[in-house]
């Protein structure tokens, strides 16, 4: 039972971030492009138009959601260059490699 516990432990966090990085981020970035479309209808003639453009608390809402998905990106472009970075210039961002050169 000792062995399904451990791999449990293991196996959980990588799910979360699986559905993190994995249906996360499209997930967000929908919701953003929603909170900015306003209300829409369809005309007669099978036009999309606007009805209602978006409030002020969503776009501010959308703004926040997208500006966390910048930085979700950018601290992930870091994490995979960390080496890299850590290596050519000696900072070591994470706290994680080998320190410095």
């Amino acid at each position: 039972m000792q062995y399904v516990i451990d791999i449990l432990d293991k196996v959980i966090p990588v799910l979360i971030a699986g559905l993190f990085f994995g249906a996360g981020l499209p997930s967000l970035y929908a919701l953003g492009l929603r909170l900015l479309a306003g209300r829409t209808e369809y005309t007669a003639d099978g036009k999309l138009v606007e009805i209602e453009p978006p409030g002020t608390v969503a776009k501010i809402a959308a703004s926040c959601i997208f500006a966390i998905i910048v930085a979700i990106v950018i601290i992930g472009i870091l994490w995979v260059a960390k080496d890299f970075i850590d290596h050519t210039f000696g900072w070591n961002i994470f706290g994680v490699t080998g320190g410095g050169h």
